[in-house]
């Protein structure tokens, strides 16, 4: 009997766990990134299996956004970034709940004619390091615009920061 009642509430646990963390609905295009795997809990007379699934949605993009103190884009402008990016959801039994793994990854790139960049999805990390005029600017970045674009604009060459949000289920800024 005790087996049983563990069981239900190691399933009511997961369910509901899912439901708060993981209650939106992606917009059509999103990519779902699923990952199971299964636990191993131990009572005294016996040995049960309990399988929990972990899903993490990434649906929106996060943008840099770099402009002179006027609002006018700069183009081509270098970047170096490095960059924590989501692999995977991994349930963890010792924590009984699921944790985030990520991979480090680091390159250079440029902005577009229109001052802008798209560097990933929600749920990474971003480190960014400009020169602009012989000043090295540092911008830190989390995408985290679940149901719209994350657009952070940098203006050069103040080095002042501003995180704006477009419409819901909008993805450009």
């Amino acid at each position: 009997m005790n087996e049983r009642i563990l069981m239900v509430v190691l399933v009511g646990v997961v369910l509901v766990a899912g439901a708060v963390f993981f209650g939106t609905i992606p917009p059509s295009g999103s990519v779902s990134i699923s990952h199971s795997s299964t636990a191993t809990t131990t009572t005294p007379s016996t040995r049960s299996a309990v399988s929990a699934t972990c899903t993490q949605t990434e649906s929106a993009p996060l943008f840099l956004i770099v402009r002179n103190d006027n609002g006018t884009p700069i183009p081509s402008q270098p970047l170096t970034i490095q960059a924590h990016l989501f692999t995977q959801l991994v349930y963890n039994s010792n924590l009984d709940s699921c944790i985030f793994v990520y991979s480090t990854h680091s390159w250079m790139n440029r902005t577009g004619t229109d001052g802008k960049i798209e560097l990933g999805w929600t749920g990474n990390y971003f480190n960014i390091t400009t020169v602009y005029l012989g000043r090295t600017y540092q911008v830190n970045a989390e995408a985290e615009g679940a149901e719209s674009a994350e657009c952070v604009t940098l203006s050069l060459p103040s080095g002042s920061v501003n995180t704006t949000y477009a419409g819901m289920f909008d993805y450009q800024c």
